[in-house]
């Protein structure tokens, strides 16, 4: 068989009637018109995020303010449970004192920080009269000794999460081990 060859006379003509170019066109502006959609809603979600960011409480302007806080229905003995009796009781003694430190957190930001903080601002020395920074004080020993006791329970907080981590992390051989604990790491959050 012969391979027949075309001959140079027999070339196809290329017909530029400008549908690419049309189609080209059309294409563009599909695309343009795709990119305005698009732009007008990041701009609409732009906005409304805008508006749900700026909205800070403001005592002056607000004198109300809804603290909105998920509730757990269960509780902390219903959230552990596995089939290793050991384990169960390894995490329940540390998910204790982690809700222990959460709530002695949460009491010294409300109870104690602003007095602590605040005390004996707003007055100075040449406006107090004699006998004021006196009273002053004394109205102050009531608190002082709240934060006494609150020290004294964080101390002992403290302690026993140590002590815990410790009977956790024994290293003695003739102690025996309540669980193993070689590779494990405490994860911070």
């Amino acid at each position: 068989m012969a391979v027949e060859t075309l001959s140079p006379d027999w070339e196809f003509d290329r017909v530029d009637d400008g549908s690419q170019k049309i189609h080209a066109e059309v294409q563009l502006k599909n695309y343009g018109k795709f990119l305005e959609e698009y732009t007008s809603q990041l701009r609409r979600i732009e906005d409304a995020l805008d508006d749900s960011i700026g909205d800070v409480w403001d005592f002056n302007l607000d004198p109300i303010a809804l603290k909105l806080l998920p509730y757990e229905q269960s509780s902390l003995l219903e959230l552990i449970k596995t089939e290793n009796k050991v384990l169960n009781k390894v995490i329940t003694v540390y998910a204790a004192l982690c809700c222990e430190i959460k709530k002695l957190k949460y009491e010294a930001e409300t109870k104690f920080y602003n007095g602590l903080l605040f005390y004996g601002e707003g007055a100075t020395d040449s406006s107090m009269v004699e006998g004021d920074c006196q009273i002053q004080m004394g109205r102050f020993i009531s608190f002082l000794q709240e934060l006494s006791c609150f020290v004294t329970r964080c101390y002992e907080v403290v302690m026993n999460v140590v002590h815990q981590l410790a009977v956790l992390y024994i290293n003695n051989k003739v102690a025996p081990k309540i669980i193993e604990t070689t590779g494990v790491h405490f994860q911070v959050f």
